[in-house]
């Protein structure tokens, strides 16, 4: 999902989740890369965070919203 709101731009990624199912360690490395970007591109402005829950695993992002040209 992705919605605006005034000078944001949240994006909600789901997927299924078994909390005792296998988790890849490449998981954690991606979700680095993807705050480390977020980071060097937006610096304080964009944040991600993460929320898991009995079946449902959750990325939330966080970007400031900018018109074209600006």
């Amino acid at each position: 999902m992705i919605s605006r709101e005034a000078k944001e731009m949240h994006l909600t990624l789901r997927n299924p989740y078994r909390p005792n199912g296998s988790h890849h360690a490449g998981n954690r490395m991606a979700l680095a890369n993807i705050r480390e970007r977020l980071a060097l591109h937006f610096d304080a402005e964009a944040g991600i965070k993460t929320v898991a829950s009995a079946d449902t695993y959750e990325v939330r992002i966080v970007i400031p919203y900018l018109k074209a040209g600006t």
